[in-house]
């Protein structure tokens, strides 16, 4: 997450965030057998937001693992702007506390803590690049696999005022770089918990994913990987949602559990979330993919 860009997500956040354009509810898939939402249901809103956010991240996630195969990790004096996925790259003119930058049994590795004007911030990241099942030190075009685990955590400096706290992993796998569409797959979990603090009142919002991502196709452009776009293939995302609150004269807490899949067709992507209780459905472009560019 880009310290640069936390203030305008943590007020987002805040308020519930905003129903995402672009995306329309598709209608032609209820039956008499199953209930369908509004996706302006009060219930489902701040929901979608989430999702939405989630998927458009894990993209971007996409994209910077498939970029690693043309940056060279052991440049110490820009690792953080290449090793690390955009939603996890502090602002690049923070200077870092600690920045520890080794290769070691086939895996790059890199930690490094930021200490801004509202964040804490630190990131373990390892990645893997391999020729014919052979790790290799330096990537170069034969590369055709490549591993990388992305750890992060963001908290508030802060803690007495209203703030959101960020936390997460990724572990993807991307195979096929030798051919001209590559399959990634792996998982990605993280928590968002939003804390409203006022005089007399205090709420504090969690939200958790835990994604699992199955051969996303992504095809080459330009003889290149990092337009990161999904052709096909699917997320399952089990979201978990706990609130509590307190004010002058009252308490309570609530929460709810999801079960969402996402699949993706050309950039496109149906989303199916459901509660227990009702499902909710919606197309949205996620990214855009051009093979005559």
């Amino acid at each position: 997450m880009r310290l640069g860009k936390l203030t305008v997500l943590t007020g987002v956040i805040i308020i519930s965030m905003a129903v995402l354009y672009g995306c329309s509810f598709d209608k032609t898939t209820t039956t008499p057998t199953m209930t369908y939402g509004s996706l302006d249901d009060p219930e489902f809103v701040p929901v979608k937001a989430q999702i939405d956010n989630t998927v458009s991240t894990i993209v971007d996630d996409i994209v910077a693992g498939c970029s690693n195969l043309y940056v060279a990790p052991g440049d110490t004096s820009s690792v953080q702007n290449q090793l690390t996925p955009p939603a996890t790259q502090p602002d690049p003119e923070i200077d870092p506390d600690v920045l520890i930058a080794i290769y070691e049994n086939g895996w790059h590795f890199v930690y490094a803590t930021y200490t801004g004007d509202v964040y804490y911030s630190q990131i373990t990241d390892s990645i893997m690049f391999q020729i014919d099942d052979t790790p290799v030190q330096n990537p170069t075009t034969e590369v055709d696999f490549i591993h990388y685990i992305d750890n992060w955590t963001f908290t508030a400096i802060n803690q007495d005022v209203s703030h959101n706290d960020f936390a997460g992993r990724n572990d993807f796998q991307i195979a096929g770089l030798d051919q001209t569409v590559a399959v990634i797959n792996g998982s990605t979990t993280n928590s968002i918990e939003t804390n409203y603090i006022d005089s007399d009142t205090s709420m504090t919002n969690l939200y958790t994913f835990d994604v699992i991502a199955t051969d996303l196709n992504v095809p080459k452009i330009l003889s290149q990987w990092n337009s990161g776009c999904p052709q096909s293939g699917t997320l399952n995302i089990g979201m978990s949602n706990v609130y509590n609150w307190t004010d002058a004269t009252t308490e309570g807490t609530g929460g709810a559990d999801w079960a969402i899949n996402v699949s993706f067709n050309d950039g496109n992507a149906t989303v199916t979330a459901n509660n227990g209780d009702v499902t909710w459905r919606y197309e949205c472009e996620v990214c855009t993919i051009n093979l005559d560019d």
